[in-house]
């Protein structure tokens, strides 16, 4: 199992923290697309670090085009000598449609022809030939050389494998058929994980003729970390607060649901729209909770935790903290685990 770290960092200390995170064995760094660009840090990251991994947990697909994904991808691979992955995801519509001003229809098969065609763009960059990708969302019939990469960019390594990120069913089977990396959501526990996504994921696999153990699992769990009991109220306070926000959208139910609390999404979705969000934590308990993050006071005793709940399940684990952490802290358990 890899373990990974997500950084905020940003431009002017990215290239700082990457180092330190490679540094302290972290086997990849993720950025994700919020407030600012998430491709941009890891150009910084790749300059400063060797070995590590680098990757976009996730960036807004939908927001993009095929042919922007594939040269972006293809340069940032190029550049890290191999290093780079390419993480996508859809977002919700509303973000999509009125956020981004792009269009929106079945976002499952979207995603598949998306993919679909930005490998259709490589192999035409990688082999020389003709790029014919006519898919029915997305149609790529013209790439003339002055174009195209030199496909010595990325020789002895290939362009970047791409990962997906994925709750529903749908999607899953998406990631498992087109993807070579699914990532799954902070909010899924453990059980939700072995009972409904590796279901999905085999079976998405499974119809392109590949075993789930060829798709990479990456997850990132949230973590309550602390030295003091203080330290850990206030960052359960931080994850029952994102748990809760979660929660109030409609793709999540299923997680709510598994854990007999669908009641908590509509719920959740009305106050969210009053604006009360110190409200809406109240209604995530102890017992959930514990039931999608991990408690870290000892980092012992928290890396056993880990084990238990994911070996077997994921790939790659990382480190989800919504708040500032202690960092020797998260090291030490980056150490245990």
């Amino acid at each position: 199992m890899k373990i990974d770290i997500t950084l905020t960092s940003g431009l002017d200390s990215i290239a700082r923290d990457a180092a330190a995170a490679e540094q302290a064995g972290y086997g990849g760094i993720w950025t994700f697309e919020g407030a600012h660009d998430p491709f941009l840090p890891l150009l910084l990251a790749a300059e400063h670090t060797e070995h590590v991994e680098l990757g976009t947990s996730i960036a807004v697909a939908f927001a993009r085009n095929p042919l922007l994904l594939a040269t972006i991808g293809w340069d940032l691979q190029a550049y890290s000598r191999g290093r780079f992955v390419l993480g996508l995801g859809t977002q919700i519509r509303a973000h999509i449609t009125r956020r981004y001003s792009m269009p929106w229809s079945k976002p499952a098969d979207r995603m598949r022809d998306m993919v679909l065609a930005i490998r259709a763009i490589w192999e035409a960059w990688s082999a020389g030939g003709r790029l014919d990708h006519q898919g029915p969302f997305y149609q790529h019939t013209l790439m003339p050389p002055l174009f195209m990469p030199n496909p010595a960019e990325v020789e002895g390594f290939g362009p970047p494998p791409v990962y997906l990120s994925a709750v529903g069913p749908l999607m899953t089977k998406v990631a498992g058929e087109v993807g070579d990396g699914l990532m799954t959501h902070p909010f899924c526990s453990s059980r939700f994980l072995r009972e409904a996504t590796l279901p999905a994921l085999a079976a998405g696999a499974q119809s392109a003729g590949k075993s789930v153990n060829d798709i990479v699992v990456h997850h990132s769990v949230m973590l309550a970390i602390g030295d003091t009991e203080e330290a850990v109220g206030a960052a359960r306070a931080a994850i029952r607060k994102q748990m809760a926000f979660y929660g109030s959208t409609p793709a999540y139910l299923p997680i709510l649901e598994l854990h007999d609390r669908g009641e908590l999404g509509p719920r959740l979705r009305e106050m969210s729209k009053q604006g009360e969000w110190d409200r809406m934590a109240e209604l995530i308990d102890d017992e959930f909770l514990d039931a999608v993050a991990v408690t870290v006071t000892d980092p012992a005793e928290a890396a056993a935790e880990l084990h238990g709940r994911f070996d077997g399940v994921v790939g790659r684990l990382g480190f989800n903290t919504p708040y500032q952490p202690n960092r020797e802290l998260l090291v030490g358990l980056l150490h245990a685990l």
